[in-house]
């Protein structure tokens, strides 16, 4: 078992974390759009899926609103330190806006309403959760959908992905964050080639050498692959995760380099003398040489 389990384990009676997990699963199983899945192995992991296959994941207005319910539930779910975020089906991870909301969007507040309320909503939610947000892109990642992949925390694609920003050739721009995100995420130059060019049929090893995704693995041993990266970030301290989060994400923010030293020194000050931290300190101090066998046994467990 995990540090993370054991310490749930630890903590919380087996019939509690039965009862907890059951009445977790009702009260958010009840979507039309998504599904919400808490891992049965692991209570630390969930996944979020968008499921409407049948439209390759399209997201409609009810999907945008279910995707903001379930993100803002999330991030109060202490128990949780990892979420999964993925598509229903092989042949979609996101394909962007149903197009049967287009119509509508031309009535200028509608459409103003579409991107400032339903599309800025989602982003904000994802990238609010204060969990890692790990995308898992398998088949097309288009338009939209590459723009809440953006806020994930991390990436990871299968080979026969297809990914792609397709906006321009309607005559408009990419309304939910990827004229924002992109430049931030990946060389300048390449993400203008992205949004200018409006291919849908870009490779995910083409995407993850222009330097956009974390990693891209072949289709056959994907999702082992995928599973131990999942698990062991999961292993990790849930704290330690939502810190090392914040301040990557406001030193970016900051500006400047001092402004984000300073950010990262204050996070593990907080983290340093944290109660549970300072328990095992006391217990270094006595025995000064079980820092050292007890790190090196942590980083070969992570390799």
């Amino acid at each position: 078992m995990r540090r993370s389990s054991a310490i749930i384990s630890a903590f919380i009676p087996q019939t509690i974390r039965n009862f907890i997990s059951k009445n977790k699963k009702t009260a958010m199983s009840d979507y039309k759009t998504i599904l919400y899945e808490i891992d049965p192995k692991d209570p630390t992991i969930c996944q979020i899926t968008m499921n409407r296959p049948e439209k390759h994941n399209a997201i409609n207005r009810e999907m945008a609103r279910e995707l903001c319910e379930v993100f803002k539930r999330v991030r109060f779910d202490s128990m949780l330190a990892v979420v999964v975020l993925a598509g229903a089906g092989e042949k979609a991870f996101c394909t962007g806006g149903d197009l049967d909301v287009f119509p509508s969007l031309a009535e200028h507040e509608t459409a103003l309403n579409w991107l400032s309320r339903d599309g800025l909503d989602v982003q904000r939610a994802i990238q609010d959760c204060e969990k890692v947000v790990i995308g898992k892109i398998d088949g097309h990642c288009l338009a939209g959908g590459l723009e809440l992949a953006l806020c994930c925390d991390l990436l990871y694609a299968k080979e026969s992905a297809r990914l792609g920003l397709t906006e321009i050739n309607m005559g408009i721009l990419p309304g939910w964050g990827g004229t924002a995100r992109l430049p931030r995420a990946m060389p300048v130059f390449r993400a203008r080639e992205l949004v200018y060019s409006g291919r849908k049929d870009y490779t995910a090893k083409e995407i993850y050498e222009m330097g956009l995704l974390t990693r891209v693995f072949a289709d056959e041993g994907f999702e082992e692959k995928f599973r131990e990266i999942v698990n062991n970030i999961a292993s990790k301290k849930p704290i330690a995760l939502r810190m090392a989060k914040e301040v990557m994400a406001r030193s970016f923010d900051g500006g400047s380099i001092e402004t984000a030293l300073a950010v990262e020194r204050n996070g593990i000050q907080w983290l340093q003398y944290a109660p549970d931290i300072q328990a095992i300190m006391d217990m270094y101090r006595e025995k000064p040489g079980e820092l050292t066998r007890s790190q090196k046994e942590k980083n070969r467990e992570s390799r």
